[in-house]
């Protein structure tokens, strides 16, 4: 289909998923967003339409960058119906959801803490997608980027059930799952502050594998172990020394 003049001033093209996916309604938050705009769109997330439901998935993820989520209080229904779309049969579509519930610690990071433990759930699940690669990656990059965010009451036991899930993709045949698994388990090195005990000895396990895994032939995986594992054992180092202190 022809790109046409896109949603305010955007140029979308409502066609292949792939035109969608890598930027449908990018900008959408640059301008004032007309709510009836917002009332049009909003049923395609449950339209029998994938593609329909896809283009409307992807605005709401591009959206949920924008301080307009939070003026409007669309962040909870929005964290809602991405919650439901990250069950989508389409894989692009739950992608897409999944990067939206990462786009809100953009748009309304004070908020999104207090959703934290629903957010958490939605991409734990993402994380057992077995039939797409891309939704596991975005959903390891995702809890990266959240983590920092939330409490260390609103991930809970969830803590170290990332940690398992992480450390699960270290092996893994494609490069993009081996690379985001490596960066969120930096980001839980560097939010382990209340979680000392169980990450010390997380590290003691897991060390070993992370200095094997610094042979793996791609770049892009090296350089996020390594940051990965100096965070993990500069931490652990750290906090050993102060327990040791008198």
């Amino acid at each position: 289909m022809r790109p046409g003049k896109g949603l305010l001033g955007a140029s979308c093209a409502l066609g292949s998923s792939a035109e969608v996916q890598s930027g449908v309604c990018v900008g959408a938050g640059e301008e004032l967003v007309p709510q009836r705009l917002l009332q049009s769109l909003f049923p395609w997330l449950d339209s029998p339409s994938a593609n329909l439901r896809l283009t409307a998935t992807a605005f709401f993820a591009e959206l949920m960058k924008d301080k307009l989520v939070e003026e409007r209080k669309l962040l909870k229904p929005l964290l809602e119906a991405l919650g439901e779309r990250a069950r989508d049969p389409v894989s692009t579509v739950r992608q897409m959801a999944v990067r939206g519930l990462g786009n809100a610690a953009s748009g309304a990071p004070a908020k999104l803490r207090r959703h934290g433990a629903a957010v958490v759930s939605v991409l734990l699940r993402g994380l057992e997608d077995a039939a797409s690669t891309e939704v596991a990656a975005e959903s390891l990059l995702v809890l990266a980027k959240v983590l920092g965010l939330l409490e260390a009451r609103a991930v809970g036991s969830a803590f170290e059930e990332i940690s398992r899930a992480s450390r699960a993709f270290w092996g893994a045949e494609e490069e993009v799952l081996r690379r985001s698994a490596f960066v969120l388990y930096g980001a839980l090195a560097s939010s382990a502050s209340r979680r000392r005990s169980f990450f010390s000895r997380e590290v003691e396990v897991a060390f070993p594998s992370l200095v094997l895994h610094l042979g793996d032939p791609a770049p892009a995986v090296c350089n996020a172990l390594a940051g990965a594992a100096a965070t993990a054992r500069f931490l652990a180092q750290l906090w050993g020394r102060r327990a040791a202190s008198p």
